[in-house]
């Protein structure tokens, strides 16, 4: 099986989403989080946008999905953004009922992120069934970390076997080129898996995409059997 959808994550220089949206990347990610390196403020990713769009009607690619990356974001920072993104992606506290609030608010769909470090850690994920049109299983972070994402940690991906639901899922965590094709594999029986994200895993420094890496990335991923 090959994912159905195949994201880049911490999306900050135009050559990076040229370079995804061109290989075929179906999501690039904003990170409107300022405790992260790969952190870009809206809008210089609204810039980036117009330009990408520019270029996709230019050159003939399909433009990607864009989904903002946000935690605990306020109101003010979320209506900033709403209007060149397609997505919310929550990665904080945020309860169902925001996830839902938000999204009818903005227009926009929900992707919620669920760490995971074990099979019981599945559980959280149901509480969100009704109001999120995506889930994001994620490593969970190291104690103490200060963001709660993009720390190039893998999980057993086998443990989401235990998933039960049906809203559509994405993997992410410790993912990279040589990888990709092993997660995909280990959701071959599971109907509700959607696709990959990555974010370090295609970084030459922290918060620094390679672009070469990120290409590879997306062609090994949607080859994947």
């Amino acid at each position: 099986m090959s994912a159905k959808a195949v994201k880049i994550c911490g999306v900050r220089r135009l050559e990076t989403a040229l370079a995804a949206a061109r290989a075929g990347a179906d999501m690039l990610g904003f990170v409107f989080f300022r405790k992260s390196p790969r952190f870009i403020l809206s809008e210089a990713a609204e810039a980036l946008v117009v330009e990408l769009k520019q270029a996709s009607f230019d050159d003939g690619f399909a433009l990607p999905k864009l989904v903002g990356l946000f935690v605990d974001a306020g109101e003010k920072e979320l209506s900033e953004a709403a209007p060149f993104l397609t997505h919310f992606q929550f990665h904080g506290r945020e309860s169902p009922e925001r996830c839902a609030e938000m999204g009818v608010k903005f227009a926009v769909d929900v992707i919620k992120a669920i760490p995971v470090g074990a099979a019981g850690d599945l559980s959280s994920a149901d509480d969100y069934a009704e109001t999120a049109d995506l889930l994001l299983f994620d490593a969970k972070p190291p104690p103490g970390a200060a963001r709660p994402g993009g720390h190039g940690a893998a999980f057993d991906w086998s443990a989401l076997a235990a998933y039960g639901g049906e809203t559509p899922y994405l993997v992410a965590g410790g993912l990279g080129p040589d990888n990709v094709a092993a997660a995909i594999a280990a959701q071959k029986n599971a109907a509700a898996f959607f696709g990959v994200d990555v974010s370090s895993g295609v970084e030459k420094a922290l918060g620094e995409k390679d672009d070469d890496l990120v290409k590879a990335f997306v062609l090994n991923a949607k080859s994947a059997h």
